[in-house]
Order: structure tokens, then C-alpha cells, then sequence
């Protein structure tokens, strides 16, 4: 098992904002909240309900990403999780 301290966390619920444009607005506020050294992690919510577009732009973020951001995706289908994205996380 490996444990993280995170500085903060950022919750997000995919239920009520599963576009493209609230996943790119998910990413810029992680962005703005990064602060140099700490680390944030991102909980997704009800992942599955994201469209193929919000998971493309989540999956170009994640797989380019350099930050101090984990992301933990919460869903209870995942089946309909974007499959290039599953191969970037690690199954709990």
C-alpha cells in the first residue's frame, strides 16, 4: 500500500458537470490551486457519466501531466470509463 499526505483535495462530481468544457474548467482549477511542492488530489465522482470528449481532455491532462495532482476516479460502472484512461490508473 502507498500512502499520500495531500495538501488539499478538489472534489469534483461528474453527475452534474460531465462536458468537455467542465472537465477543461476541472483542470484549470487544479492548475490555480497547485502550489510548488504539495500535492492535490483530484476525487472524480460518478466518473462514468463523463462523455468521451470530458474523458479525452482529462486523459490528455493526466497523461502529459508533470504536477503534484493524483486523481481518483470513483465510479460504479467501469465499463463506461474512457479505456485509454484506465491503462494511465492503477485499480483499487
Amino acid at each position: 500500500m502507498i500512502s499520500y499526505l495531500y495538501k488539499q483535495a478538489i472534489e469534483y462530481d461528474a453527475e452534474e458537470a460531465y462536458e468537455a468544457k467542465d472537465a477543461q474548467n476541472l483542470i484549470n482549477s487544479v492548475r490555480e490551486s497547485l502550489v510548488d511542492g504539495e500535492r492535490t488530489l483530484v476525487v472524480l465522482k460518478n466518473a462514468h457519466l463523463l462523455t468521451t470528449k470530458a474523458f479525452s481532455v482529462l486523459y490528455d491532462y493526466i497523461s502529459g501531466s508533470r504536477d503534484n495532482v493524483a486523481f481518483a476516479l470513483v465510479s460504479s460502472d467501469r465499463d463506461k470509463i474512457f479505456p485509454p484512461l484506465l491503462q494511465l490508473i492503477e485499480p483499487a
